[in-house]
């Protein structure tokens, strides 16, 4: 089976956020990028701040989110296009 691999950090026409989250998808800080911006500078500055702040990240990047832990705790910093303020549900239903 093969493998593809998204590519997250192509020049968006549309904006992106780079949003961190605990674990229980509480919204702890987001920013939103203007389309056409260099998203991987913007993850890249995200992961730099939170090591400034004593966070370690758990993995690299390359697919448009990171773990990061820092004692106990951990978090999950993601680019995304979705808006993290938006409370409509995120799947189709039929039977609405």
């Amino acid at each position: 089976m093969g493998r593809y691999r998204h590519q997250v950090y192509e020049t968006a026409k549309t904006p992106r956020f780079c949003v961190l989250f605990n674990l229980q998808w509480k919204v702890i800080e987001s920013v939103k990028l203007a389309p056409a911006a260099d998203l991987p500078a913007a993850m890249g500055a995200a992961i730099d701040r939170q090591t400034r702040e004593g966070w370690q990240t758990e993995s690299g990047h390359e697919f448009g989110f990171v773990f990061l832990r820092r004692g106990g705790e951990r978090r999950l910093l993601i680019l995304t296009e979705r808006d993290p303020c938006d409370a409509r549900p995120q799947s189709f239903s039929p039977f609405q």
